[in-house]
């Protein structure tokens, strides 16, 4: 049956969807290229999404052969597409209201019925989807293709904002954000990864911008309202994890502009109390509408009924174990270290069990190795490095937070590949701007040993 999913009538008319993008891609990339060298890449990012877009339907339809989410997404889109031919003002009672019984009333025989109706984070993925299913001419694989454009408009702000503070290595950000295989294929197609991913971009961005820099306030504002709406209304745990970092973000950059030791020191702990008091009283705000995400008690609960879930047998034995731990925040702190390596470095290699784990366990491998590699070349720099650069702790910070939560709550290495996938830009741009620096320092003493010989 999911062998019909894929038509004649997709493979027609994706080319015609791609050289349109293409000719916009290009128009962009061709306005901006001459004030902006790093715009070379543009093409080059955006196509390698709609191919990883591309690979996920693929992989979907003809390797798992057993659905799954994106499938889903897909056929309860176009089901929402059915209702508003069939009654428009359902559609509308539908779209921008709640998931409740009366609404689920107005699908018939006509319109089809749509999945994930009681789980409403999960149905909001839907109802962005909806549209663009509309405007692709209700084609699973064109769909895709829109959703993998729309991802990486903000994956690439990130990379033009790591550019515009690291231009000389734009060359290794655009492979830790543009190119890294997993975030290409599971930040792509119809699936929460990619617009949380762009969401999670584009919030850091719009942070950065109207906190930071100061500059088109109200354009970051909105768009960040927006990523705030996205990120809270699919993945919650996404934002109490990136919202807390770029506050460090900010409070750190504050302290290392203090040049007076002594200064430094005395507003320190000030500026740091400031800067968690504005976290708590956005988490006091917000935090109503995060549901099993709305107090650290149901966090830890939520975590550890989700790790017991995915260890169960239905799963092919495709799960790992960090150990068992009480339903508390002391026990779930106490698996910090396994939880942290599991979420930034697993699968191992040999833990891999099909083709898709072996691509991650690859991955995995080489960015273990190049972590190894900056820590042990100057322990002692490396984290003079992080903490000396807000934006380098910010990044590994979010990082090994995220890393944690992530592999606490996650005993599946399916889960873990797509849900670890906001962290690794961040993660290895934080690793490359360190040994950036380190390199820089190197240079510099042999300038200064030129300069002053040793006799």
């Amino acid at each position: 049956m999911n062998n019909e999913i894929i038509t004649y009538w997709d493979w027609l008319l994706a080319p015609f969807y791609i050289i349109v993008i293409y000719i916009v891609a290009s128009r962009i990339k061709n306005n901006n290229i001459k004030k902006n060298s790093t715009y070379k890449y543009f093409l080059w990012g955006l196509f390698a999404k709609i191919f990883g877009a591309i690979c996920l339907c693929l992989i979907y339809v003809y390797y798992y052969k057993e659905g799954g989410d994106t499938l889903a997404y897909q056929s309860s889109a176009k089901v929402l597409v059915n209702l508003l031919f069939d009654s428009p003002l359902n559609f509308f009672k539908v779209f921008f209201g709640d998931t409740t019984p009366e609404n689920y009333s107005y699908f018939n025989s006509n319109t089809g019925y749509p999945e994930f109706w009681i789980d409403t984070q999960t149905f909001n993925v839907v109802r962005l989807c909806t549209f663009f299913e509309l405007f692709a001419c209700k084609s699973y694989l064109v769909t895709s293709i829109i959703v993998s454009v729309i991802s990486f408009t903000g994956v690439w702000k990130l990379y033009l904002l790591f550019c515009e503070l690291y231009p000389v290595i734009y060359r290794q950000l655009a492979l830790s954000v543009l190119f890294i295989p997993s975030l290409v294929f599971w930040g792509s197609g119809m699936l929460k990864d990619s617009w949380t991913l762009s969401a999670a971009c584009w919030f850091c961005v719009s942070f950065y911008k109207v906190f930071i820099r100061r500059e088109n306030i109200i354009y970051y504002v909105i768009s960040m309202i927006i990523s705030v709406l996205i990120l809270t209304s699919i993945k919650p745990y996404i934002f109490i994890g990136i919202f807390p970092g770029c506050l460090l973000w900010l409070v750190w950059g504050r302290i290392t502009k203090i040049t007076n030791l002594f200064l430094r020191i005395l507003a320190g702990p000030v500026i740091v109390s400031f800067g968690v008091s504005i976290g708590v009283f956005a988490w006091i705000s917000l935090s109503s509408g995060f549901g099993e995400y709305s107090s650290i008690d149901k966090i830890v609960m939520k975590a550890h009924i989700s790790s017991e879930d995915l260890k169960q047998e239905h799963y092919h034995g495709n799960s790992f174990d960090i150990g068992s731990y009480d339903p508390t925040l002391q026990g779930m702190l106490s698996k910090f270290p396994e939880a942290t390596i599991a979420g930034l470095f697993r699968p191992f290699l040999w833990e891999a069990k099909n083709i898709v784990m072996i691509l991650s366990g690859i991955e995995n491998l080489m960015l273990l190795l190049f972590a190894i590699y900056c820590i042990l070349k100057k322990p002692v720099r490396f984290f003079t490095f992080a903490f000396s650069d807000p934006l380098v702790l910010f990044c590994l910070s979010f990082a090994i937070i995220f890393a944690f939560s992530v592999a606490i709550s996650t005993s599946n290495f399916g889960a873990l590949v797509r849900l670890r996938i906001p962290l690794l830009p961040f993660f290895l741009s934080g690793l490359f701007m360190i040994h950036f620096n380190s390199q820089k320092e190197n240079v510099e003493l042999k300038k200064t040993k030129s300069v002053y010989p040793v006799s």
